[in-house]
């Protein structure tokens, strides 16, 4: 079970190829991503999250992730916030790939169900949608091409089948000597590039797998960006069986 990547960037880039006249194929591009990629069954992540506005000054708070790889592309997410006190504690709960999710609000003591007409907005100030930090992203999900190839990288372009989809499509660029996401590109209704993420860190092992350290994600439209930097990153922990769950979010510790 692969790809409880850094969580953040976790499903978007867990997509689907076809053949293109090329000496390798998208499809090809994207096995070797994902077996690239550090594998886990559970996943505990610290993470500092950085919110810069339009005129450059910082928002930085701190979250922890947990998350648990369900099988069939299928992920469980809690993201809570840890600092600073004005969102202490907000936490996120993703079930299904993010078929349900919930948000709890400490200052309420409630726990609020998430609308699917919500699920494109963003969360709590960040650039991450909710769908984008919860959801399981399938490469059967996507039509993908190979579109062009240069020394260091390989560009793919990947149409959503799904016309609900926020994003008309998105470009990849693909490191040709790691294998791993360097950089991607989302595009709005109008084809208008709305959306970049960048891979500014990342982390490889021994075996060759790769982990994403800090990730840049920036609205173009909004002029506003989101760094997140893992910290401290926990493969294959012991989770309970009930521990994904709306009883657990409510909790004062995780």
């Amino acid at each position: 079970m692969k790809k409880i990547l850094s969580l953040m960037v976790w499903g978007l880039v867990i997509l689907i190829g076809v053949v293109p006249a090329w000496a390798i194929t998208a499809d090809e591009i994207l096995d070797e991503v994902e077996a690239r990629t550090a594998e886990s069954e559970t996943q505990k992540a610290i993470a500092k999250m950085i919110l810069v506005d339009s005129k450059g000054r910082e928002e930085v708070r701190e979250v922890i992730m947990y998350a648990k790889d369900e099988g069939e592309d299928v992920i469980s997410i809690i993201v809570r916030f840890l600092s600073p006190a004005d969102v202490k504690n907000v936490t996120l709960l993703s079930l299904e790939g993010g078929e349900s999710m919930y948000l709890y609000m400490p200052a309420y003591k409630k726990v609020r169900r998430i609308a699917s007409s919500e699920k494109s907005e963003k969360f709590m100030g960040t650039d991450f949608t909710y769908d984008e930090l919860g959801g399981s992203y399938s490469r059967e999900d996507y039509d993908s091409t190979l579109i062009e190839e240069t020394e260091e990288i390989y560009k793919l372009e990947l149409i959503p089948r799904d016309e609900e989809s926020s994003y008309s499509k998105l470009l990849m660029e693909v490191d040709k000597e790691k294998f791993y996401f360097r950089r991607i590109e989302f595009y709005d209704k109008d084809g208008n590039l709305w959306k970049v993420m960048e891979i500014l860190e990342i982390e490889e092992e021994e075996d060759g797998t790769i982990t994403v350290n800090k990730i840049d994600l920036t609205d173009l439209k909004e002029n506003h960006k989101t760094i997140v930097e893992m910290e401290h990153i926990e493969r294959d922990i012991p989770l309970p069986d009930n521990f994904f769950s709306v009883r657990t979010i409510q909790r004062p510790e995780l």
